[in-house]
């Protein structure tokens, strides 16, 4: 069992247009029971007032600002800039629970083959207006993982509940900068190389804001890209084509659903239509068309008698 209670541990948090949120997560990370010993921002070219917000905070904060380069490069910025021996990582929208360190820290500490530990999270639903509990409770074979991953994010939230040790993170090359699902990315590439631990407490709260999709087709192109920058891995994986099939279908029930969301009742048919196509046994495709379908036919019903 290896020591870690003298661990450095830095935290990044890459903010872009988010000053309405970054002061809650920074409390957040200064609230935590084994505090860190640093809390980097990497202002990702912001326009609103996130670098008054860290001013604000004081020394506590190191603020870096960089020209607009999207997440994954600020949070590189922050992992080129910093000095820990351990790094954890926190969208600016997003909170921690006051255990989360100290959880990871102890796990790590029992499990010393392990070179990263992510974290079970509850996240906000828009549609639902609830949080709901997200942890990957399947196989734990890394092959199954990576396979799983290939087609669906089975570690919502690891871009805010990863803690890494730094050269593990370094030998990947960190996050994929300008590039899809940089969270799907860092995981397919860590489980190649290293082990990791699953912890099932729910220690981050993932909010909406700033950070997260708002524009299915965007969703859509990035999600396609992810699988095409793949493809010699879905070839390796499962030379049938199958997993590749269930990944395309994911991402047209992914994209339906984010229109639906967004009340384009047309283009949330289309994508779903096609995800049934692809996949015939997934639920969501014809759980919505179903109920659009007979709410179509209500209505005419409404007008005949009317």
């Amino acid at each position: 069992m290896r020591d870690l209670s003298g661990a450095y541990v830095s935290v990044i948090i890459p903010s872009y247009n988010s000053a309405s949120t970054l002061g809650d997560a920074i409390a957040s990370v200064r609230a935590q029971t084994v505090p860190p010993d640093e809390i980097i921002v990497v202002d990702d070219g912001s326009r609103d007032q996130t670098a008054d917000v860290c001013r604000t905070i004081g020394r506590a904060v190191r603020y870096l600002r960089q020209e607009n380069a999207g997440a994954s490069a600020a949070r590189n910025t922050g992992i080129a800039s910093s000095h820990g021996d351990w790094l954890a990582f926190l969208d600016a929208d997003d909170l921690w629970e006051p255990s989360k360190l100290e959880t990871q820290l102890a796990a790590l500490q029992q499990q010393s083959e392990a070179d990263f530990a992510v974290t079970a999270v509850q996240a906000w639903s828009e549609r639902e207006q609830a949080y709901h509990y997200h942890f990957w409770e399947g196989s734990l074979d890394p092959a199954i993982l990576r396979r799983e991953l290939l087609v669906k994010n089975i570690f919502t939230g690891i871009c805010s509940s990863l803690l890494i040790r730094r050269e593990a993170i370094l030998s990947v090359n960190g996050f994929a900068a300008g590039a899809a699902a940089e969270d799907r990315r860092l995981a397919v590439e860590l489980l190649a190389r290293f082990q990791g631990l699953l912890l099932p407490q729910p220690l981050v709260r993932q909010r909406p804001g700033p950070a997260h999709w708002t524009d299915p087709e965007r969703h859509r192109r990035e999600m396609l890209r992810f699988i095409h920058d793949y493809a010699a891995l879905y070839e390796l994986a499962d030379p049938t084509g199958r997993l590749k099939r269930r990944a395309r279908a994911r991402v047209h029930e992914r994209t339906g659903m984010h229109y639906l969301e967004n009340g384009d009742l047309a283009r949330a048919g289309r994508e779903l239509f096609r995800a049934a196509l692809l996949q015939p046994t997934l639920a969501n495709p014809w759980r919505v068309l179903a109920n659009y379908c007979l709410g179509r036919l209500r209505l005419a019903r409404v007008a005949a008698g009317a």
